[in-house]
């Protein structure tokens, strides 16, 4: 044991002058006596008179010298050397990833890497300070340079592990952030070692306290399918990350079905791939690995795919017959057309309806369709009669100078070249809610626009009657009109999407509401307004599936999936040492130790014996003795009870 004040110690000094106190003391006591010995007692008070005599045992006296020893040693403040990673201002980056969850140690490595932090948060001196930070897909501080236990262990409490790769970019700007300003910070990485390349070093001292003992992990690593002449086929791969050879069974759920099952056999550091014939209307695959005891990592045993969304928009072309448009919506993406007759009956207000109505060449009925629309050579009809927010044009006659004059700059209009485009003649319409995207010497060609909530696309010409079909623009002009009004699917996931990853969501004019049903069954719901909604609550694995609401009701518009496609995460054999710029950055070594003060327990020992002392010699040494209360004799009963019977004055 050492001092950290040694020169207080001297202040044991202090004990002379008690004990001469106690040496000098006059100790005379007045005794009343009745005989002879009185004399011997007169001689002992003499004797106590005397200045100097012999210390005699004084239990006031030892109480006296016992506080002020450890008083004496508190302000010398004792400490003893201790093993430890904390001193002074220290930040802790607790991994918070995927591979944390490995159950290869007990019951997995996340609550024992709490259980770590959880020993340094006890090793924290009267000084010292602690930054608590969880380095997940998004790292967040959970407590910042305090040194209170209780918050520091409330905060520790609250950490969670997510099935996600982890920002370690910026977790390192976060931790070099909280030690700036301190001349002895150190910052203390807890982790299993999956640290990715490229990392730089850090402006403090680092320690790294490894966590995991096992490697072994069956995983699939990827799930992916595509279009082909006979069907949809369906790619899987299954990954060993471990040391060993692993062997599982492969179970493959089309729609919620059971469709096969395989057993694969993967060598370490080797994959197996299969493929699959799907059925043509296949929409939600799952993938999961069974029989796999050996296996340390559960979150990467299961994936799921989505087939084309498993939902296309539905478009309702309205002509006398136009193989250009019939052809090209047969082929584009994502749109599932229908074909009907002028005159036909259109789906009325409740019942099933489409998604876009195209009307080539025919009158748009009374009153238009609640949805999307392109109008392609406007007639005149119900669009001109009023209506409570106006007509929706009127066309006012015919113009055949249609040499183009003014091409907007416009998304629509992208990779679309208007300068070889030639047209016999075309509508002239007057909309005063639309955007001329197209215009020519006689009037506009193109115009856009939205109108009650929805939104409505006119070409003021004939398709028949212009030679645009004939060159390669019209699919790419078509595509990206069709594309504004009504987006196909209402996002654009990929296969590869990860945790955290965001999902942009692009409802048509219509929607009002946006619902995506989460793996856990919870819903999150979002109002549509001008932009695009994005989707970041995807930090769980499994399939989302996304309602559109409108005026109609709820609609169905797809699923994505999100997996743990990460090889880093997957790879769960833990790192001995991790390396930071041109850093080996090592485990902590016994010369990393502590001073651990004792003085805060010499001063409740101290406190202690003040209270014993005060009792000493106020009460004296004897302690109160519990006597139980005498029982009267059967006697005393006896006569207590004949008093009670035997009459009083002026009784009979």
């Amino acid at each position: 044991m050492s001092f950290l004040t040694p020169l207080f110690l001297l202040l044991g000094l202090l004990a002379a002058p008690i004990i001469l106190l106690y040496m000098l003391r006059l100790r005379r006591r007045e005794v009343l006596v009745s005989s002879t010995m009185l004399w011997q007692k007169l001689l002992r008070d003499r004797e106590a008179n005397a200045p100097w005599q012999r210390l005699r045992r004084n239990l006031l006296l030892l109480l006296q010298l016992l506080i002020l020893a450890a008083l004496v040693l508190a302000l010398a403040r004792p400490f003893l050397p201790v093993p430890t990673v904390v001193s002074g201002s220290v930040v802790v980056l607790l991994d918070g990833s995927a591979s944390m969850l490995a159950t290869d140690v007990e019951p997995d490595r996340f609550a024992v890497a709490k259980e770590h932090v959880a020993e340094l948060i006890g090793e924290l001196g009267g000084t010292d300070q602690m930054t608590l930070i969880l380095v997940g897909q998004t790292p967040a501080v959970l407590a910042s340079a305090t040194g209170d236990h209780t918050i520091l262990r409330q905060a520790l409490e609250q950490a969670q592990a997510t099935p996600a790769s982890a920002d370690w970019a910026a977790a390192f700007a976060l931790a070099t952030g909280a030690a700036q300003g301190f001349s002895e910070a150190r910052i203390v990485i807890v982790s299993d070692g999956g640290l990715p390349a490229g990392l730089p070093p850090l402006p403090a001292e680092a320690v790294y306290v490894p966590v995991g003992a096992g490697a072994e992990n069956l995983a699939i690593s990827a799930l992916a399918t595509r279009g082909a002449e006979a069907g949809p086929q369906l790619f899987a791969s299954v990954t060993n990350y471990g040391l060993t050879e692993q062997e599982a069974l492969l179970t493959l759920s089309l729609d919620g079905m059971l469709f096969d099952s395989r057993r694969v056999t993967a060598p370490p550091g080797e994959s197996a791939n299969l493929t699959w014939e799907l059925p043509p209307e296949t929409a939600v695959i799952e993938a999961r690995l069974a029989e796999n005891e050996g296996d340390q990592l559960s979150q990467d045993d299961v994936a799921w795919a989505v087939h084309e969304g498993g939902v296309s928009n539905r478009a309702l072309l309205v002509t006398e017959g136009n193989r250009f448009l019939e052809t090209l919506f047969s082929v584009l993406p994502g749109m599932e057309a229908f074909r009907a007759d002028p005159g036909s009956e259109l789906p009325q207000e409740g019942e099933p309806g489409f998604d876009l109505y195209i009307f080539d060449t025919v009158s748009l009925p009374n009153p238009p369709p609640a949805a999307d629309l392109l109008i392609i050579n406007p007639q005149p009809g119900a669009a001109e009669e009023a209506s409570p927010a106006g007509a929706l044009f009127n066309v006012t006659g015919v113009f055949s100078n249609t040499q183009v004059i003014r091409v907007a700059d416009s998304p629509l209009l992208q990779f679309v070249d208007w300068s070889n485009v030639h047209i016999r003649q075309a509508q002239l319409v007057d909309a005063p809610w639309a955007q001329r995207l197209v215009e020519a010497e006689g009037g506009p060609l193109l115009l856009i626009g939205e109108r009650g909530g929805y939104r409505l696309a006119i070409l003021t010409f004939r398709l028949q009657e212009s030679d645009l079909p004939l060159q390669i623009a019209f699919p790419v002009l078509m595509a990206n009109i069709t594309g504004w009004l009504n987006p196909g699917r209402a996002f654009d996931a990929p296969t590869s999407l990860q945790p955290g990853d965001p999902v942009t969501i692009t409802p048509g004019a219509s929607t009002t509401d946006v619902l995506v049903q989460k793996p856990d069954g919870t819903t999150w719901t979002a109002e549509v307004g001008q932009e695009a909604l994005v989707f970041a609550e995807t930090g769980q694995l499994g399939l989302y599936r996304v309602t559109l609401r409108d005026a109609g009701g709820d609609r169905p518009a797809g699923s994505f999936a999100v997996n743990l496609f990460a090889p880093a995460e997957s790879a769960i054999q833990p790192a001995a040492a991790i390396r930071l710029g041109q850093t080996t950055v090592e485990t902590a070594g016994e010369e990393d130790v502590d001073q651990r003060e004792l003085w805060p327990w010499l001063a409740a020992v101290a406190f202690v014996v003040l209270l014993l002392e005060w009792w000493v010699y106020h009460r004296g040494t004897r302690l109160p003795q519990w006597q139980p209360p005498r029982r009267p004799s059967r006697r005393g009963v006896s006569d207590l009870l004949s008093r009670l019977r035997r009459p009083g004055p002026g009784r009979s």
